[in-house]
């Protein structure tokens, strides 16, 4: 099924329940789109959530937990595993938006006008969950920001590496790779590197600088080569106007992440509603569309952020 089409079947305003509510499985294809139409979101873990208030247990071990049998007797030690919670609060999260009734009336697409117009706000509203999980700051100046503790915002409790300046080439990438603790390594195949898409062919551009076979393969690819095995992803939501940090000065920079996908939670809670009303007097319709989400990081420690990321002229 094609983009378009999830998205027709997930936002059909021709098919929802009393009060806008979609069903279980309408919500669900509108959760799919939502993460179809991201590049983290589609990678992180997605928790379906029953309640606003939802905690995810954690079971781990503190270390090995084998020993030696010896016949005929009782091991002394018993092992115990720890167990802890992943605590998640969702937020509201609206998007309200009008067609005025000359436009569905003047439109060369007659009745579909309403459709299309509710799609493109529901493509946009995926973009802007992906915001949110990302860059989501109690503290920013931006007040969409405000309500969530983003995944950078919480890999700050991890591990930071600062760049200070340097653009991205294998130099930083192995400092990120050597920070993440060898634990998260085991399953090598979950890692991900995360970065603006301007970092992204920063790496990349010191492959096709080479006078090489491997640098004319990458100057004619679309893809970055990865680093030790794990893939460079480019995110466009991850600026790069950022002002430096830790006593660094300089501005246009970014920052990038390197995790394991599942350490990435993203929680949506089910009751997502499209709601639609009119108001005669000024002569348009009115549409919402609401839902909850959460973000977390699974472990704090699983995840690196390089920090003053810069960028190449």
């Amino acid at each position: 099924m094609s983009q378009q089409e999830m998205l027709q079947k997930a936002v059909d305003t021709t098919d929802l329940t009393d009060g806008g509510l979609l069903a279980t499985g309408q919500a669900d294809r509108f959760i799919d789109m939502s993460l179809d139409q991201s590049v983290m979101l589609k990678d992180a873990r997605v928790v379906r959530m029953h309640s606003a208030v939802m905690e995810l247990d954690k079971i781990a071990t503190t270390g090995r937990v084998s020993q030696l049998k010896s016949e005929g007797v009782a091991p002394s030690t018993l092992s115990e595993p720890s167990f802890s919670k992943v605590s998640m609060t969702a937020v509201d999260i609206i998007t309200p938006f009008e067609i005025t009734t000359e436009a569905l009336e003047d439109s060369i697409e007659r009745g579909d006008m309403e459709e299309t117009v509710v799609r493109v706000m529901a493509r946009q509203t995926a973009t802007d969950l992906e915001e949110l999980a990302l860059l989501g700051d109690s503290t920013s100046a931006d007040t969409f920001l405000q309500g969530q503790e983003g995944w950078r915002k919480l890999a700050g409790d991890g591990n930071v590496i600062d760049l200070e300046g340097a653009t991205l080439d294998k130099d930083g990438l192995s400092a990120m790779y050597k920070a993440l603790p060898d634990a998260y390594k085991r399953n090598h195949n979950d890692l991900r590197y995360y970065f603006a898409p301007a970092a992204v062919q920063d790496w990349h551009d010191t492959f096709a600088d080479r006078g090489t076979t491997g640098g004319d393969n990458a100057l004619v690819s679309a893809g970055a080569p990865p680093y030790m095995g794990v893939p460079i992803v480019g995110a466009p939501s991850i600026p790069t106007d950022l002002d430096g940090l830790n006593d660094y000065v300089g501005s246009d920079l970014t920052f990038g992440l390197l995790t394991p996908r599942e350490n990435l939670i993203f929680g949506v809670h089910r009751q997502v509603r499209i709601e639609k009303d009119k108001d005669i007097l000024r002569g348009v319709n009115i549409y919402t569309i609401t839902t909850r989400v959460a973000v977390a990081l699974e472990e704090t420690d699983a995840i690196v952020v390089a920090i003053n990321v810069g960028l190449a002229a």
